[in-house]
């Protein structure tokens, strides 16, 4: 019996089927069935009732998966452990300028207490900039919006969702997120960067025409300009401050709201570098503690 079959049971507990499991595990769902039909016939059981679609853990499975979850728990443990004591070296990550602000001084302050050795250079850029970067190897990965066409060498693991927002000075009386984006001067994200080009796309689908005033890399600018009454614009919720929304409209943008997905890119490989395993928790810690 090994470790990786007592995690996939726990996963597969937890996943509402194989497939949902084996993309938590990043492994194929025949992966996934394999691992559990050894687990069975080693344990000598049935664990899961297959005349269900999909199938469901029996009664039997039951008693064991939590005793499975406590010693996924200590493995995982007693491995974090043994990094501690060795884990060292350098990561090169690009961020676009939002996230490198709010996420990564604490995120990186928890990591280098917990493992020394370890260096994280960090580099700003655009979504589709670094993506390329990371494709030509000059970096290791990056955190950045999701952007569509990603190189078949490439993958990105999922890190969060946050809503997007219309604002607009408070002197403005508009009664909707259109009316706003369709009398005021309008303030725009560069669409080569993933959020401008979600944003560009949106406005597209919702049909609204703006009068473009102004083309921006930064959502602090932007932030700054509609304070200014030199327009309105759209930005991730996390952007707006407390200090800023009091003197903002904030409207949601789009019918369902759009949201941006914040995912973290590398190069595909079987087995990532333990260095960006350990970066890629840390981040999913730090996420976990905000919400």
């Amino acid at each position: 019996m090994e470790i990786r079959h007592l995690r996939t049971l726990a996963t597969v507990a937890d996943a509402d089927s194989f497939a949902s499991a084996a993309e938590q595990l990043f492994v194929t769902p025949a992966a996934v069935s394999q691992q559990i039909r050894q687990l069975e016939a080693e344990l000598g059981i049935q664990l899961f009732d297959r005349a269900l679609r999909p199938p469901r853990l029996n009664a039997q499975a039951e008693v064991l998966v939590g005793r499975a979850r406590e010693l996924v728990e200590q493995f995982n443990d007693f491995k974090t452990s043994a990094l501690e004591s060795r884990l060292r070296g350098r990561l090169s990550i690009g961020s676009v300028n939002g996230i490198t602000a709010s996420l990564l001084p604490e995120t990186l302050r928890s990591l280098t207490r917990r493992y020394p050795e370890v260096r994280v250079r960090i580099e700003e850029g655009s979504s589709r900039q670094l993506a390329r970067r990371v494709k030509r190897r000059e970096l290791d990965a990056a955190i950045i919006s999701d952007i569509k066409n990603l190189p078949d060498s490439m993958e990105k693991l999922p890190l969060f969702s946050e809503p997007l927002v219309v604002i607009e000075n408070q002197a403005s009386e508009a009664r909707s997120w259109r009316e706003v984006l369709q009398r005021d001067p309008f303030l725009k994200i560069n669409t080569a960067s993933g959020l401008g080009s979600l944003i560009a796309d949106s406005l597209k689908r919702f049909r609204v025409r703006v009068d473009e005033a102004m083309e921006l890399d930064s959502t602090d600018s932007l932030v700054q300009m509609t304070l200014a009454g030199l327009g309105s614009g759209v930005v991730p919720m996390g952007r707006v401050s407390a200090e800023a929304a009091r003197s903002l409209r904030i409207f949601p943008f789009g019918e369902p709201q759009v949201q941006r997905q914040v995912v973290l890119v590398q190069r595909s490989s079987k087995a990532p570098a333990e260095l960006l395993r350990v970066l890629y928790r840390e981040i999913q810690s730090q996420i976990a503690e905000r919400s």
